[in-house]
C-alpha cells in the first residue's frame, strides 16, 4: 500500500512553512521541532545586518486551517485550546506563541500565551480572542516579538524597522501679511477697546494692544479701529518687527491668533474660558456638514439623541490652535477638540465628562481626519464673488518622510475595543434636562 499524507497533515505543514517564511523574511531564525516536542518550532533573534544571534527565543505552536476559525469575521475570530496544551505552554521557560493561519491565503495571526492565560477567566474558558488588525504575523510584528523575548530589556542586538513612512503633522503653514500697522491707543485696558468698538457697531478682535499702541494687520483707518487709535499710523514688515523688538515674535503670534478669530467669525465662536474656537449652531439646530480633507462631507455640528430618541445635547467640533515660527516660517498647530451645549448656545453641564469620554475612545484615524478637516476649512478659497474679508492665507498640512517605521499595532492596549467613527456619531452618555 502506498504511503499517504492526509489533507490535515498537509495543511499543518503549510502553516509551519508560512511561519518559516514570515520569520525568515524579517531576518530572524526559524528552527522546526520534532512532532513529539509539544511545540512546532522556535524563533531565535538575530541582527539581519550582521548575522549576530541574540540567544533570545520564542516557542511557537502552529494551528493552520483552510476553513474559517470559530466566529471568524473580517475583524476577529477565536480559538479554543486543549487543557493539556495550555498546561504545557504555561510551564514553558520561554514565551510561547500560538499562531493561527490560513496558509493558502498567506494569512497568520499570533497570541502570546502566558499573559493571556494568566487571567483566570481566560484559563477557565480555554478560549483565545484574536484581533486580525493588531495581531498579524508580518513584518510589522518583528519588534513586538523581539520585545516579548526580552521583557527585562537586557542588552541585545537591536533590529529596528527600516520601512519608509510618511508622517502627517498638525502644522499648517500660514502666510504672514507683509505689514504690521500700529498706532497710539489711549485705552488703558483691552476691555475699553472692545466696549468702544461695540458701541460703534464695528466690533472686531484682530488687534493686539501693547505698551500704549494698537497693532493690527489691517490699516486702522479702514475699519472701526480708527475710533480707538490716535496719531500717525506706522507700518513695519514682520521680519523687521522681530529684529527691533525682543518680544516681537510673541506679539506676532498673538496677533495671528486674534486675526484668525476675526477671519472665522462668520462660522465660529470663541470660548474664552476654554481657549478654543468652535462651530456655531445652525439656526434650525439641524446637523451641519462641511467638506473634509479627503473630499468627503464631515459633520461639524449635530444634535445627539438619547435612547428614547430625544435630544440629549449638541456637539460642536472645536479647535485649539497655536501659531509658532520655525526657521523663519510660520505655522498654525491644529489640535481638534469638542464643545457641548444643551440647546446650541448654553454649555452643557456635562461638557467636561463628554469631552473626556470621547477623548478616551478616539483612535488615531479619527483625530487625523479632524486635523485634515480643519486644515481644509482654514485653507478654503475665498468665495467666487471676492466678498470675503479674510486676512490670513494657509497652505497644506506639513508631512515628513522617514526611513524608520512605527508599528502602530504595538500601541493597541485593548484590541477588542470598538473605535468610534471619524465623527464619533455613536457615542452618547449624559443627558441635559
Amino acid at each position: 500500500m502506498p504511503k499517504k499524507i492526509d489533507r490535515s497533515a498537509h495543511i499543518g505543514d503549510a502553516g509551519i512553512a508560512l511561519i518559516h517564511r514570515r520569520v525568515s523574511g524579517v531576518g530572524y531564525v526559524w528552527r522546526q521541532k520534532g512532532s513529539d516536542a509539544g511545540v512546532d518550532g522556535e524563533i531565535e533573534f538575530r541582527d539581519p545586518a550582521t548575522g549576530e544571534v541574540t540567544n533570545r527565543r520564542l516557542l511557537v505552536q502552529s494551528k493552520a486551517s483552510e476553513n474559517q476559525f470559530p466566529g471568524e469575521t473580517d475583524r476577529s475570530f477565536h480559538y479554543v485550546c486543549k487543557d493539556s496544551d495550555v498546561d504545557y505552554w504555561m510551564n514553558a521557560d520561554n514565551p510561547v506563541l500560538l499562531v493561527c493561519s490560513h496558509p493558502s491565503a498567506g494569512q497568520a495571526w499570533w497570541m502570546h500565551i502566558q499573559p493571556w492565560f494568566s487571567d483566570p477567566a481566560h484559563r477557565a474558558s480555554r478560549r483565545i480572542e484574536f484581533d486580525k488588525a493588531t495581531q498579524r504575523l508580518d513584518d510589522d510584528a518583528a519588534q513586538r516579538l523581539l520585545d516579548l523575548a526580552d521583557p527585562q530589556g537586557r542588552p541585545r542586538t537591536e533590529t529596528p524597522l527600516t520601512r519608509p513612512e510618511t508622517l502627517d503633522s498638525n502644522l499648517l503653514p500660514v502666510t504672514v501679511p507683509p505689514q504690521i500697522y500700529s498706532a497710539s491707543c489711549p485705552a488703558e485696558e483691552d476691555r475699553d477697546v472692545h466696549e468702544a468698538l461695540r458701541d460703534a457697531g464695528g466690533h472686531r478682535v484682530d488687534w493686539v494692544r501693547h505698551d500704549g499702541r494698537l497693532y493690527t494687520f489691517s490699516h486702522p483707518d479702514e475699519s472701526a479701529l480708527k475710533l480707538v487709535t490716535t496719531g500717525p499710523v506706522d507700518t513695519t514688515p514682520p521680519a523687521a518687527f522681530i529684529q527691533d523688538d525682543p518680544g516681537g515674535q510673541r506679539l506676532i503670534s498673538w496677533l495671528l491668533a486674534n486675526t484668525l478669530k476675526q477671519d472665522t467669525t462668520e462660522d465660529l465662536d470663541w470660548h474664552r474660558d476654554g481657549g478654543y474656537l468652535y462651530f456655531r449652531a445652525t439656526t434650525d439646530l439641524k446637523t451641519r456638514k462641511i467638506m473634509g480633507g479627503a473630499g468627503q462631507p464631515r459633520i461639524v455640528f449635530q444634535p445627539k439623541l438619547n435612547l428614547k430618541g430625544n435630544i440629549s445635547y449638541y456637539m460642536h467640533h472645536a479647535l485649539r490652535y497655536r501659531f509658532t515660527s520655525v526657521a523663519g516660517d510660520w505655522y498654525c498647530a491644529l489640535v481638534p477638540d469638542y464643545h457641548y451645549t444643551r440647546d446650541g448656545q448654553a454649555e452643557s453641564r456635562f461638557a467636561a465628562s463628554l469631552r473626556s469620554g470621547i477623548k478616551e475612545i478616539e483612535k488615531n484615524a479619527a483625530v487625523r481626519g479632524q486635523v485634515r478637516m480643519w486644515a481644509a476649512y482654514l485653507s478654503r478659497p475665498e468665495d467666487l464673488l471676492g466678498l470675503g474679508s479674510r486676512v490670513l492665507e494657509f497652505g497644506q498640512l506639513m508631512t515628513f518622510g522617514t526611513g524608520r517605521g512605527i508599528d502602530d499595532a504595538a500601541w493597541s492596549i485593548d484590541p477588542e475595543a470598538i473605535a468610534p467613527s471619524d465623527d464619533a456619531d455613536d457615542w452618547t452618555l449624559f443627558e441635559d434636562e
